[in-house]
């Protein structure tokens, strides 16, 4: 079980782009409540939004939902939006498993988001 304060998520501002740290696990206990805030922030109209996942360390399907969700609401907003996947392990996986990268563009890090937010052709990553 999650604990209500791990909501609402930490928010900063980096090389322009807005960035959300998504918790250790986003699973059906906080799905709701991260959907929620990323929506929030990109209907406020933040100019692009990194979601940080990167020391995320489970993620099922409602918290993919959620993550799908921010990036078609994105897409609608013409927002410029990435999720920053770690390099390897669980929730990798799952994204790979998932077909993620098929549904919302994808990084390895968010040093690799910020640099595709800011090219002129943005590419999907592979998730493997």
């Amino acid at each position: 079980m999650h604990p209500v304060g791990q909501c609402p998520l930490p928010v900063s501002t980096q090389r322009g782009d807005t960035v959300v740290v998504l918790p250790l696990e986003v699973d059906t206990c906080n799905a709701s409540l991260i959907s929620a805030q990323l929506l929030a922030l990109l209907d406020q109209g933040v100019p692009s939004l990194i979601m940080d996942m990167t020391s995320t360390r489970f993620c099922d399907c409602t918290g993919l939902q959620a993550i799908v969700r921010a990036g078609q609401r994105a897409d609608a907003l013409s927002t410029p939006a990435c999720v920053a996947l770690p390099a390897a392990g669980p929730v990798r996986r799952v994204a790979h498993l998932a077909d993620l990268a098929r549904r919302a563009p994808v990084t390895t890090g968010v040093a690799a988001a910020h640099r595709r937010l800011h090219q002129a052709t943005p590419a999907y990553d592979s998730v493997s």
